[in-house]
């Protein structure tokens, strides 16, 4: 039989990790961080036998994607364990831990060995099949895991209508049929209906550079589908500023991608025309107006105040809880320009997606992770069996 233990996020949005074992192979999926509001909320350590202690064994570490939900403590995981990550998932960790001084994470990084989409990882009796997918970090995976005689998927976080949606839909042809179905709800607790596509966004900013000189967007500097999306929406003769870490973080993608050979996804990934902000190109910013990614510092702060207030406009990308929350400062950076909009879609899958995922897939066990409300999926399931364990329950399989 085998064995899955979700050591946590099973009622929660974030902080994942999950066990999957055989007789004679023991992975985890993830190490996340646990995600708050609060502002002085303390993120509580994972500890699991063998993985933070030398008390038991353990095969590979897995991770699905960047986000630090899902890698946020894999410093805490025994450095003799292998640990593995996709190519370019790897190299955008290694930027953000070098950009942010974190020496022993840029160092475990570093050491992590790689998968390709596709391609097959065999752990003892076990067969992993890493497959890239689409969610808002640019290099996330499915997991199929091929072991005791069973299929079992595992998802991560995804989405089907962002830059790959049209890839998911094969992929999920290809995948076929599966015993079981692990998979993330994280908007099973938000009001459903269809959502944005990154062309969309990418839509409506075009009328807003139309409309107004100035246009700054806040947005999260690894959300790179976007970056990419609203980049390439800057008409020519306006430009396109951001800070050297987001154009590192851009140029790595684009390089990445460049070594794939040309495709609808590749060619989306073509390095769009940014250039770094510095004082000297500020008079002529204000001149010719164009677009601007910030971040919601004192640095970005005084840059807006220089342009004229009445042809600005601020762009707000991101989850609208950022913004909501007790004591958050994101609301008076946003009145920093004259107007400003939301224009934003999630990086996850909404009910639908994941309706159609399980109706793809014909799993006979569902299990859901990463979710607040994991009793939801129950309607969207059809004849599967529903299964709702609690942190740290073995479910044998």
């Amino acid at each position: 039989m085998m064995k899955l233990c979700i050591h946590r996020g099973t009622h929660q949005i974030g902080g994942m990790s999950t066990e999957i074992a055989t007789a004679k192979a023991r992975i985890l999926i993830d190490m996340g961080s646990e995600l708050s509001l609060d502002a002085h909320f303390q993120d509580h350590p994972l500890s699991i036998p063998g993985i933070t202690d030398d008390k038991e064994h353990w095969d590979a570490v897995l991770l699905t994607h960047y986000h630090g939900d899902h890698m946020g403590q894999i410093l805490r995981i025994r450095p003799e364990i292998p640990l593995y990550a996709g190519a370019l998932a790897q190299d955008i960790m290694k930027l953000s831990a070098k950009h942010h001084h974190q020496d022993a994470l840029y160092a475990r990084i570093t050491a992590m060995r790689t998968f390709a989409s596709g391609k097959p990882l065999p752990i003892s009796d076990m067969k992993v099949i890493p497959f890239s997918i689409d969610h808002s970090a640019v290099d996330s995976y499915f997991f199929l895991i091929c072991a005791e005689g069973k299929r079992l998927l595992y998802t991560g976080d995804f989405r089907l209508h962002g830059i790959r949606h049209k890839g998911m839909k094969k992929l999920l042809k290809r995948i076929g049929h599966v015993d079981i179905l692990v998979t993330e709800g994280t908007t099973l607790s938000r009001s459903s209906g269809p959502a944005l596509t990154e062309w969309d966004l990418q839509k409506q900013l075009k009328q807003y550079l139309a409309q107004y000189k100035y246009v700054f967007v806040l947005c999260s500097t690894t959300n790179l589908d976007r970056i990419f999306a609203f980049a390439k929406a800057v008409p020519s003769g306006k430009y396109c500023l951001c800070d050297a870490y987001q154009k590192i973080l851009v140029k790595a993608v684009s390089d990445h991608w460049c070594l794939t050979g040309s495709s609808p996804v590749s060619d989306f990934y073509h390095m769009p025309k940014m250039s770094v902000y510095g004082k000297n190109i500020l008079s002529q910013f204000k001149e010719q107006g164009g677009l601007f990614f910030v971040r919601g510092t004192d640095y970005f702060k005084n840059i807006i105040q220089q342009v004229d207030k009445s042809q600005s406009l601020m762009i707000y990308s991101m989850w609208d809880g950022y913004r909501t929350k007790a004591g958050s400062s994101i609301p008076d950076f946003l009145a920093l320009t004259g107007h400003w909009e939301r224009l934003h879609t999630s990086g996850h899958a909404t009910p639908e997606a994941i309706q159609t995922l399980i109706q793809a897939v014909t799993p006979d066990i569902v299990i859901p992770m990463h979710t607040d409300a994991p009793e939801q999926i129950q309607s969207l399931c059809g004849k599967a069996k529903v299964l709702l364990p609690e942190d740290n329950e073995i479910l044998l399989l």
